[in-house]
């Protein structure tokens, strides 16, 4: 009871913005203890706050957002794990986001005793996350830049008209056969994803840093699409023409009507696919040895060392994140994990002395921007400096 009470008294100095830095401290610790205060508790005393410069709606807005998607199991009993502060379990994530939504009192506050962890050039006060765009590449070579294109049909390939909605990309075929096979390529930069309808209707949302070549007319016995990066598709079933993806050059994913998710990034050493609904035939396309493997929806086959091997109960939340507007840190480390950041807040990460590879644990939002991520990711003991060109430095 008398905790309590002690935590009721540190949240009150909070919202009133005469918390001392000792007590900032204290009220953190006594956060991280999940010891049995409600939320309601806590919300009524954070919901009277109508100070301009706390941002309380955005900050209820994003705590929403992580509450809907925080599914994690209970903190296991051993093994050490760096459990993101405001992706702890649901009683504590919104106390402990709209905490972070003092964050500009506080370091303006205590600058003096507590130098933010967040440098950032004059110019760039912060890091937007990524958004939707991508360029298309059309047949005869010349690009357009999806982002400001405006929407309605935007150029027609062979009989094949190219239109941009509000949802992406979609390709209608016209009546009459191709003379020949156009391709078009679509290529999401850093900091961009996209969704595209091909021509036989199949979906695909392509993550950042992702290249998709197709034909603008499927014909022949087979649809093939080549893919390098990450990409989740939702397959129009077609019996007659079984749909293929290429996958690096390295793997071929062979569908009928499905649902499934790729990771075929260059600078990851593995390709793995996840499959959710429906089956696909995972396969080695050059091999002199063919290793076909079946899936069933919930597993995942992953390409890594020269060897095909098949996970039978793979974290499909996980895979399919990203596509849900997630980042999933269960059992990720440190550099895995930065590659993700790099990847959607078009970043550029170099290390600064001897990092420790850490493990985290947790969901968070891919709507947040660079320093709210960062400021989560302080809690594992590694730091961060943000320099001019979008240069992520990370220390120890």
């Amino acid at each position: 009871m008398e905790q309590h009470t002690r935590l009721q008294y540190l949240l009150e100095r909070l919202v009133a913005y005469t918390a001392t830095a000792e007590e900032l401290t204290e009220l953190t610790t006594l956060v991280e203890q999940d010891n049995g205060t409600t939320m309601e508790e806590v919300a009524q005393l954070l919901a009277s706050e109508t100070t301009a410069s706390y941002q309380h709606d955005h900050w209820m807005s994003v705590a929403d957002r992580i509450l809907a998607a925080d599914k994690l199991p209970a903190d296991p009993a051993t093994a050490p794990v760096h459990r993101l502060p405001f992706l702890h379990r649901w009683g504590w994530a919104a106390a402990v986001v709209v905490l972070l939504g003092t964050a500009a009192y506080l370091l303006q506050h205590y600058q003096r005793t507590q130098p933010p962890a967040l440098v950032t050039a004059p110019h760039q006060p912060d890091v937007a996350p990524g958004s939707n765009g991508a360029i298309l590449t059309l047949a005869d070579g010349s690009h357009v830049v999806l982002d400001s294109a405006g929407k309605g049909v935007i150029t027609t390939q062979g009989n094949t008209r190219v239109m941009l909605k509000d949802n992406g990309l979609q390709y209608t075929p016209g009546g009459g056969a191709n003379s020949t096979v156009a391709y078009n390529t679509i290529t999401t930069p850093k900091g961009k994803q996209f969704h595209v309808v091909l021509p036989d209707g199949t979906q695909v949302w392509l993550n950042a840093g992702s290249v998709l070549q197709f034909p603008v007319a499927f014909s022949g016995k087979e649809r093939q699409v080549d893919l390098s990066g990450e990409a989740f598709f939702e397959v129009a079933a077609k019996a007659t023409q079984p749909f293929k993806v290429l996958v690096r050059k390295q793997l071929e994913v062979a569908v009928l009507g499905t649902g499934f998710n790729v990771s075929a990034y260059t600078n990851e050493q593995s390709i793995a696919t996840t499959l959710i609904t429906g089956s696909v035939r995972v396969s080695l396309p050059h091999a002199t040895q063919s290793f076909p493997v079946i899936l069933k929806p919930g597993q995942q086959a992953r390409w890594e060392d020269q060897q095909l091997t098949v996970a039978a109960d793979a974290n499909v939340e996980q895979a399919i994140a990203w596509k849900n507007g997630l980042f999933n840190f269960e059992g990720v480390g440190l550099r895995e994990m930065m590659r993700q950041l790099e990847r959607w807040y078009n970043l550029e990460v170099v290390y600064e002395g001897n990092v420790p590879d850490v493990r985290f644990f947790g969901e968070m939002s891919r709507s947040l921007k660079l320093s709210d991520v960062l400021s989560g990711l302080e809690s594992a003991e590694v730091h961060f400096r943000l320099e001019e060109g979008r240069r992520l430095v990370v220390m120890p």
